[in-house]
């Protein structure tokens, strides 16, 4: 998945329409001065690549009140959601091999699923 596959949110409208399309989501809080945020991203989509999961780009500067209704008061802060509930919350040292067991979990749960 490459970067320029994420998708960045204008709106908050625009956020609340995918959330209803998407069964998994994954949510990155960023602000364009934060060096660790350009750091991280990179790794999340080379992490994100094999999962099907959609990666939403969020600017907490320009975003505001969607970085406020979300609790989100520290960046990079990444929230990954299933089935419209927030399963995994991480923020300023992105702890990966979290992110990455929370990606297996939702694949393994997919897959048993789809298996019925």
């Amino acid at each position: 998945m490459s970067i320029e596959s994420a998708v960045i949110i204008e709106t908050k409208e625009h956020l609340e329409q995918l959330m209803a399309e998407e069964k998994q989501v994954i949510l990155y809080f960023s602000s364009l001065d934060c060096n660790v945020c350009q750091a991280v991203f990179p790794k999340l989509m080379s992490l994100a690549e094999g999962y099907p999961i959609k990666v939403i780009k969020i600017s907490v500067v320009e975003q505001t009140e969607i970085a406020g209704q979300s609790s989100v008061f520290t960046v990079p802060t990444i929230l990954i959601f299933y089935e419209g509930r927030e399963i995994l919350r991480e923020s300023r040292f992105i702890d990966f091999l979290k992110v990455e067991r929370t990606l297996d979990f939702i694949k393994s749960v997919q897959t048993g699923q789809s298996e019925e």
